[in-house]
């Protein structure tokens, strides 16, 4: 999984790319990747969030426009359950101009560095929380 937090002005604010334990398809590391991602980005205190997610088929079935597999009910409800965390939140397909941006190859990159080795690259003086570091922030 790879996963490039940007702002609303399209700076990179952290860099995850991770290898998911007991992923057995692409569609439920992309389930897991989604999940990781608005946990991620609410516990970094976001309030409106859009994912943009490279698999269709898990978009479709999140955004309710295909049924749900039966072994991705339960990812599927987690996605549902924290999109819902968020004053606005949404999972988009990834475009030909999405992917097309650098933060669309850094995720790929980042996927395929985490198959082999976990990366964090967070950015320490990110202006929202700078006054504290996230260490000691409260999750509450």
């Amino acid at each position: 999984m790879g996963v490039v937090f940007v702002d609303a002005h399209g700076r990179a604010l952290r860099k995850i790319g991770r290898g998911l334990a007991g992923a057995s398809s692409g569609d439920l590391a992309a389930f897991k990747g989604i999940v990781y991602a608005l946990w991620t980005s609410r516990r970094l205190g976001s309030r409106r969030v859009i994912v943009h997610c490279d698999h269709p088929d898990v978009v479709a079935q999140i955004n309710g426009e295909r049924e749900v597999e039966p072994e991705l009910v339960g990812p599927y409800l987690e996605v549902r359950a924290l999109l819902h965390a968020y004053r606005a939140a949404r999972v988009e397909p990834t475009h030909e101009g999405v992917d097309a941006t650098i933060w669309g190859r850094e995720a790929r990159a980042l996927a395929e560095a985490g198959r082999e080795r976990d990366v964090d690259e967070s950015i320490e003086d990110l202006p929202l929380w700078s006054a504290q570091r996230m260490e000691e922030r409260s999750t509450a």
